[in-house]
């Protein structure tokens, strides 16, 4: 019995917590000018499962980085695990 009220008493902890931190969101939200961020906001809202290509949602910053790692790796400019590591060592005693 004590541990079905302790189940009990958890669902109704995790509960509040989700209303909390509905209640943060929603002052966040009030206060919030950034028209970027709100219509992000509206797009989970109006589609909550996002099967959109998650470089949709990255920088071109990101984008160029990727691109410029894809030719590293093409290109063989890499470091195996191992190399990194014991670069690692050396410079800080890893």
């Amino acid at each position: 019995m004590d541990l079905l009220k302790l189940k009990s008493n958890n669902f109704i902890k995790n509960n509040m917590d989700i209303n909390l931190e509905k209640y943060k969101l929603m002052e966040w939200l009030i206060n919030l000018n950034d028209i970027s961020i709100l219509n992000r906001i509206k797009k989970i809202k109006e589609n909550p499962i996002d099967n959109s290509e998650w470089s949709e949602d990255i920088s071109n910053i990101e984008k160029e980085l990727i691109k410029v790692g894809l030719k590293d790796y093409k290109e063989g400019n890499t470091f195996t695990h191992q190399q990194v590591m014991e670069e690692l060592n050396e410079k800080y005693g890893l």
